[in-house]
């Protein structure tokens, strides 16, 4: 397969810089949610525990990042992969925009989940 390097992205080298940061984040953010989740909560987790947490903002901010660094990874991802093996600018662009597509999805459901739950009173159950 001859691959005509003109029609490559021009920002490879910050897309694999903002891959690695995301990665870092990622990690960091796994151990916190472990440690917070698993280690630090004494018994069985119930369901009150995490809507407890659900109400707090910094909780919510944390799971909004963590959404926003895990779809931000995993399509930039795919993206780096596909841009690998497409050499046509109409496949190109039209991966691209279904990822840039799946990627808005994800956010919007995400961030609506994260809202939602942030508003589910304390004595629900």
């Amino acid at each position: 397969m001859k691959k005509n390097f003109n029609q490559t992205s021009k920002t490879g080298a910050i897309a694999w810089l903002l891959q690695r940061i995301s990665a870092v984040i990622l990690f960091v953010m796994l151990l916190i949610h472990f440690v917070t989740y698993h280690f630090i909560t004494k018994g069985v987790v119930t369901y009150a525990q995490i809507v407890e947490k659900m109400q707090s903002s910094w909780f919510n901010l944390f799971q909004f990042v963590f959404l926003i660094c895990a779809i931000y990874h995993g399509l930039n991802g795919v993206w780096a992969v596909s841009e690998d093996y497409l050499t046509s600018k109409f496949w190109r662009i039209t991966v691209y925009s279904v990822i840039l597509t799946v990627g808005v999805a994800l956010l919007l459901v995400g961030g609506l989940t994260i809202i939602k739950a942030g508003n589910i009173p304390l004595g629900a159950k």
